[in-house]
């Protein structure tokens, strides 16, 4: 006795091998995701423990906290009474960090508007707006009339310096001799008892950097380079 087979309804994804729409949506490229912005920790100095808030945009590598800590041992009482100049700002965490140890002023310099109206939103929180001024630019186009040699008529200055290199570490290679430039410039207009500091990838070449005396120190995948001018002629 021959039965009938009941029809079954058959699911037409089934036979392509399944959800069509599930396959879609993994093989669909994810959406990156919105960072939310992250505090970052003063280590030390008068403002010690209070924050600096990273915006979490992607064009700015904040230096971490512990790599940061470690360049300011370093520095040590330099740092206090020195006029800073921090060239690619982002979260401007070397800036407020220098003022909270005593700097005298501090310029930071930084391109996007983004980054910027959160350093000024962090200087107005911290209370350091009178000693720090922030210039929206691209540091290519202005550095040099900041590390360049003063007009004849400014009265002379016996301030030192500490000037911080930390641009994206792929500008050490994509831009590196406008870069190299502005370094010796730094040196060689920079007050006496100044300091010159870089920050790159440790696999980097070290001589993408001018061939100077430079103190090499790493700290997990990140190489900070201090370097202290000599004095020329009783001048520097």
């Amino acid at each position: 006795m021959n039965r009938r087979r009941k029809n079954r309804i058959t699911d037409p994804r089934s036979i392509l091998g399944g959800d069509e729409s599930a396959q879609g949506a993994a093989n669909r490229p994810k959406k990156p995701q919105k960072r939310r912005p992250v505090k970052l920790r003063i280590i030390g100095g008068k403002m010690r423990g209070r924050t600096v808030v990273y915006h979490g945009a992607e064009f700015t590598r904040p230096m971490k906290d512990s790599v940061r800590e470690n360049l300011f041992n370093i520095l040590g009482m330099r740092v206090r009474g020195s006029d800073v100049i921090d060239l690619f700002a982002g979260t401007g965490a070397v800036t407020f960090e220098s003022l909270s140890r005593g700097a005298s002023s501090a310029i930071a310099i930084e391109k996007s508007r983004h980054a910027v109206n959160f350093l000024k939103t962090t200087a107005e929180t911290l209370d350091v707006t009178d000693a720090l001024r922030i210039i929206q630019s691209d540091t290519f186009r202005i550095a040099a009339s900041l590390l360049g040699p003063p007009a004849a008529d400014a009265p002379l200055s016996d301030t030192g310096r500490v000037v911080f290199f930390c641009p994206p570490y792929e500008m050490w290679e994509s831009r590196n001799e406008e870069l190299a430039s502005l370094i010796r410039m730094a040196i060689d207009h920079s007050p006496p008892g100044s300091v010159i500091v870089a920050e790159t990838d440790k696999h980097q070449d070290e001589s993408l950097l001018p061939a100077v005396d430079w103190d090499h120190r790493v700290y997990g995948g990140t190489r900070i380079s201090v370097y202290e001018p000599e004095m020329v002629c009783g001048l520097r």
